[in-house]
């Protein structure tokens, strides 16, 4: 599970980090969409993470991935418009709550996978707001170095596939693989 925090972390860093930086002259629908974008994959990664590790007990679990999206809704939507900081907040609670949801109503191997393919997608978002943030304040820099740049986002991908199964499979092989049996009384 640090492997999970630890990526997500860098990834938010790096949102946030190219959303501030942004110049603001876009309009509210592009504003909204990124913030769509940014909020479903952060909290639908955090809401299968934290219903995994905490299993056991769903409705807490669902209220901190719920509260913890939005709050980071409300971080990278701060300095956008008003809307796209609701459309990050409300988006980003929404989806907190399927990341726990999904996890629950499937079994522990399925959601590791799904987990790993949150965290991919996390990745992605986070390189799509990076390379938008170069497009817009750099664009010299962006042709000049576009291969560079794709190759350390293969990278990127690559290296986040690769410490998830590395350093996270030993930590699941201990669970019981159907957490759906019901006791018998």
């Amino acid at each position: 599970m640090f492997t999970s925090w630890v990526c997500i972390s860098i990834m938010l860093f790096i949102t946030i980090i190219s959303i501030h930086l942004k110049p603001t002259k876009n309009d509210q629908m592009h504003q909204m969409m990124y913030m769509m974008m940014i909020s479903m994959t952060t909290g639908l990664t955090i809401g299968v993470l934290i219903t995994l590790s905490n299993h056991q007990q769903f409705f807490n679990s669902l209220l901190i991935s719920m509260g913890l999206s939005a709050f980071i809704g409300l971080c990278i939507g701060f300095r956008l418009h008003f809307l796209a900081l609701l459309e990050g907040i409300f988006t980003g609670m929404m989806a907190g709550m399927m990341g726990s949801m999904i996890v629950v109503m499937i079994s522990i191997s399925e959601a590791h996978a799904l987990l790993l393919i949150c965290l991919l997608l996390l990745t992605c978002s986070a390189i799509f707001c990076s390379t938008m943030f170069l497009s817009q304040r750099f664009p010299k820099l962006l042709s000049s170095f576009f291969p560079v740049i794709i190759i350390s986002s293969l990278l990127l991908i690559v290296t986040v596939f690769y410490s998830f199964t590395h350093f996270e499979t030993t930590v699941f092989s201990n669970y019981d693989q159907n957490p759906h049996k019901f006791l018998k009384s």
